[in-house]
């Protein structure tokens, strides 16, 4: 009887690690944090709920630093997860302006298993 138990316990311990490593598998290479820059808040929710289905925690958090006044955090499903970034006029970011180093850039982060390998392997295929 226990033997039988162990079986069980080990089938489900592999079953689960199976499915952990195929989620993981998949992930790869997709964004999986997204730091969207708004300034309006409501009107940002409002759009990417209606195009993409993106879902909000109610309540933001504070962020500390200058450009930033707070963080409205989203997810889409279990693999995206980000926040708006609230921040004001000055801080903003339509294109790429060396004259303004505090601008806040849409930050997309992608998953990999080794970032230095993952750099290695960008490096050797010739990045940009």
């Amino acid at each position: 009887m226990c033997e039988e138990n162990l079986v069980q316990v080990r089938s489900i311990d592999m079953n689960i690690q199976h499915a952990k490593l195929t989620s993981i598998k998949e992930a790869l290479g997709q964004i999986c944090w997204l730091e969207v820059p708004v300034r309006d808040v409501p009107r940002a929710k409002a759009f990417y709920m209606e195009l993409f289905g993106w879902e909000f925690v109610p309540e933001p958090q504070k962020a500390g630093g200058d450009c930033v006044k707070s963080m409205h955090f989203l997810n889409k499903g279990k693999t995206l997860h980000g926040a708006f970034l609230e921040h004001d006029e000055e801080y903003h970011v339509i294109n790429n302006n060396p004259d303004k180093p505090g601008a806040v850039p849409v930050l997309p982060t992608l998953c990999v298993l080794d970032c230095e390998e993952t750099l290695a392997k960008a490096n050797a295929i010739g990045v940009g």
